[in-house]
């Protein structure tokens, strides 16, 4: 699935101006079609049999039009450039765009909930063809073909929300499987099973939300960066023959953009030109490495810093 997520995105990338936000807009437009086809042909069979956990399917394939919309919405507001009161640029709309994708979630899961905890008290006689039910593993498939897209292009951007909507569109397909392999049973007189698929389904949306609001507050909190940047900042600073030591390495990430400041020190009898060239080759360099970023250095003359 890989060389095909690889092929699709050339295809559609083919002289196009490739961005952050581009990549964005096209995960967001793909998943909102592919779930639209879903939800309609799912909510139909769904009101047809009368089968609660294939409406919660139909459902879920809808909440996932949402979270992409708001996907979309996100990269739209987060490009916004740096104002008086937001200095550092709108990155951090993206974290809140996945805050609010995790609240729909929850919210759909407490109506879904208590729909099937009515259907297991009160079971109705289901018989799914079997048109519907290889529907629900062809459903499977191309979910996760969604699910490999996002993660491609998640990682191409280092994205968050995209990698959390390609997690709810592997929980769409795992759902789609379950209810597929229910609806098997439901043929031979197991119904009851129709409620209790729907209660899976809601346990494995609650995981997925209570994961992604978890990440997510941590981010927004102020989590310390990950190894990969600091490793990435220490090689810069080590390579530079004439930088003795450094020290205080802080990153602050705004989504679209990290703030970088740290200390090197040199040699205390070298000119005021030379350190500022020593510095401004280090900045030059980070940058280069680590895309989006801001650097600020402080000079200590060897000797003479005070902690």
């Amino acid at each position: 699935m890989e060389k095909l997520s690889n092929l699709i995105f050339e295809r559609l990338t083919k002289n196009k101006e490739i961005s952050r936000e581009f990549l964005g807009y096209l995960e967001g437009w793909i998943s909102i079609s592919g779930n639209l086809f879903l939800f309609f042909i799912k909510i139909l069979f769904g009101i047809i049999l009368k089968s609660i956990s294939l409406i919660s399917e139909a459902f879920h394939s809808l909440s996932d039009v949402l979270t992409s919309i708001v996907v979309i919405f996100s990269f739209k507001l987060s490009k916004k450039p740096p104002d008086s009161k937001h200095p550092f640029g709108h990155g951090r709309i993206e974290k809140i765009g996945t805050l609010i994708i995790s609240f729909l979630l929850i919210f759909a899961c407490i109506d879904l909930c208590k729909i099937s905890i009515l259907r297991i008290k009160n079971p109705q006689t289901i018989q799914p063809g079997i048109f519907i039910i290889l529907f629900m593993f062809f459903s499977t498939i191309f979910k996760e073909w969604m699910t490999k897209f996002s993660f491609y292009l998640g990682k191409k951007i280092n994205s968050d929300i995209l990698i959390a909507d390609g997690w709810h569109h592997r929980l769409d397909g795992i759902a789609s499987f379950i209810v597929g392999i229910g609806l098997i049973f439901m043929k031979y007189g197991f119904y009851h099973l129709d409620g209790i698929l729907g209660i899976f389904v809601v346990l494995l949306l609650l995981w997925i939300a209570y994961d992604l609001i978890k990440k997510t507050s941590s981010f927004l909190i102020g989590e310390a960066p990950d190894k990969n940047t600091i490793e990435k900042i220490k090689e810069v600073i080590s390579l530079n023959p004439d930088v003795l030591s450094f020290h205080d390495i802080k990153v602050h990430d705004y989504g679209n953009k990290k703030i970088i400041s740290l200390h090197i020190e040199v040699e205390k009898n070298i000119s005021l030109k030379q350190a500022h060239d020593i510095a401004l080759e280090i900045q030059d360099k980070i940058k280069e490495n680590i895309e989006n970023s801001e650097v600020s250095i402080h000079i200590d003359p060897i000797g003479e810093r005070e902690d």
